[in-house]
């Protein structure tokens, strides 16, 4: 099943190339901020990188499900229900949800 163009050029106009490196990874897109993946496009739909904490949260509230099949293997990773990145809003929420984390990280 192939990923949604349509969502990789969403994310495109609040991510540009020169500031967010795209690169096909894993049968879809990822999106790196400071050398780590931040958000990407796969065919279940919009992935997530947000903590551990918040990534459980969002998945106890079904707003997102884990993108591994074993949600302990990869701890902050979320695939988003589209029903949730409808807006443009509601997509630079989650965009802005995955910056906040990536600001913790060190950079690479």
């Amino acid at each position: 099943m192939a990923y949604s163009k349509a969502l990789v050029e969403r994310l495109s106009e609040f991510l540009p190339s020169q500031h967010y490196p795209a690169k096909r990874m894993f049968g879809g897109v990822v999106f790196f901020a400071r050398g780590h993946m931040l958000v990407g496009v796969f065919s279940r739909g919009l992935m997530v990188r947000v903590s551990a904490a918040d990534g459980a949260r969002y998945l106890n509230s079904g707003v997102a499900q884990p993108l591994a099949r074993d949600p302990k293997r990869m701890q902050g990773f979320i695939i988003i229900d589209d029903m949730h990145i409808d807006r443009d809003a509601d997509l630079e929420q989650w965009i802005a949800q995955a910056h906040a984390f990536n600001a913790t990280l060190e950079a690479k």
